[in-house]
C-alpha cells in the first residue's frame, strides 16, 4: 500500500515526466489527429499534469481524466478547468456506468506498462467505444533500454525494474508487445513511432534525476524502502557527467476503432 509520503514522491516523478516529454508527446498527438477530436479521455490519468497541459493548449477540446485511485483524482483537482475534469472510475467495476462511447479520442500514456491486464483493457475499449475513435498509446519499451558503454550500475537498475515487474505480474516489455495485441484485437490504421528518451535529447541533470526517481519508486514499491548505492553512484558519476549514454525505448502508437 502506498503511504502519503510515497504518493507525494510519485506525484513529483509524474511532474518530471511531463517536463521531460510533453513537447515530443504533444507533437505526436498533433501529427495523429488530436485536433480532429472533440472529447478525449485520458486513461490512468495519474495526477493529471499531462492532460491538463493539453487542455490549456487545446481549449476547444473537452478532456476527461480517469483513474481508479482516489489520491490521483484528488491531485487532479488543482488542474480542473472549463475543459478538463477528473473522475474516479474503475473500468471493471460491476456498478460502473461510465460511457466510453461519448469520446472520440483515448490517450493511454505510461498506462499499459503498469497494469497486468492490458489485453482485457483493450478488449473493453474495442467493444465499448464508437467506430472511428482514435487511440494514442505511449509507453516505455524496456527491451531496448540500453547503456553505452556497459556498466554494472546500469545492470543493477535494469534488474530492479524487472524484479518489480515480475512481482506485480506486469510485462516489462509491454511497449514492445502493444502492436501485435492491437492487430489481434482488430484495431485499424495502426501507426508506430519510436520516441527515444535518451541522454542525447534530455538535459543530463533532468535525466539523472529521472533515473534516481525511477530507482527510488521501484525500490519503495518493491518493499525495499532503500536506495541502491551502486545505482546512485552510477547515475551521479556516469549519467550526470555524460560518460554513459542512456537510451530508453519508447513506443508511440496511433490507431482507430474500425
Amino acid at each position: 500500500m502506498k503511504t502519503p509520503e510515497l504518493e507525494e514522491f510519485v506525484e513529483s516523478h509524474l511532474n518530471l515526466q511531463v517536463k521531460i516529454s510533453y513537447s515530443s508527446h504533444h507533437d505526436f498527438l498533433i501529427r495523429h489527429h488530436l485536433k480532429d477530436c472533440k472529447k478525449v479521455l485520458d486513461v490512468g490519468t495519474g495526477n493529471g499534469a499531462f492532460v491538463a497541459r493539453l487542455a490549456i493548449d487545446h481549449p476547444a477540446i473537452q478532456f476527461v481524466g480517469i483513474d481508479k485511485r482516489a489520491p490521483c483524482i484528488e491531485s487532479c483537482q488543482k488542474y480542473v478547468s472549463h475543459n478538463f475534469i477528473a473522475e474516479k472510475v474503475d473500468m471493471f467495476a460491476r456498478e460502473s456506468a461510465f460511457d466510453f462511447s461519448a469520446f472520440d479520442g483515448f490517450l493511454l500514456r505510461y498506462f499499459l506498462l503498469h497494469v497486468d491486464n492490458a489485453q482485457k483493457i483493450l478488449e473493453l475499449f474495442r467493444t465499448k467505444t464508437k467506430s472511428g475513435a482514435r487511440f494514442w498509446i505511449i509507453d516505455l519499451d524496456w527491451s531496448t533500454f540500453s547503456c553505452t558503454p556497459s556498466h554494472p550500475g546500469f545492470d543493477q537498475l535494469t534488474s530492479l525494474v524487472r524484479e518489480f515487474c515480475a512481482k506485480v505480474s506486469v510485462e516489462s516489455n509491454g511497449g514492445q508487445n502493444v502492436l501485435p495485441l492491437l492487430e489481434k484485437l482488430g484495431f485499424t490504421n495502426i501507426v508506430t513511432e519510436q520516441g527515444p528518451f535518451t541522454s542525447k535529447n534530455i538535459p543530463l541533470e533532468d535525466l539523472a534525476l529521472y533515473l534516481k526517481q525511477e530507482m527510488q519508486c521501484y525500490s519503495r514499491m518493491s518493499g525495499r524502502g532503500v536506495s541502491d548505492a551502486q545505482i546512485m553512484r552510477f547515475i551521479d558519476e556516469e549519467v550526470r557527467t555524460g560518460k554513459s549514454q542512456i537510451s530508453y525505448g519508447m513506443k508511440l502508437v496511433s490507431c482507430q476503432i474500425p
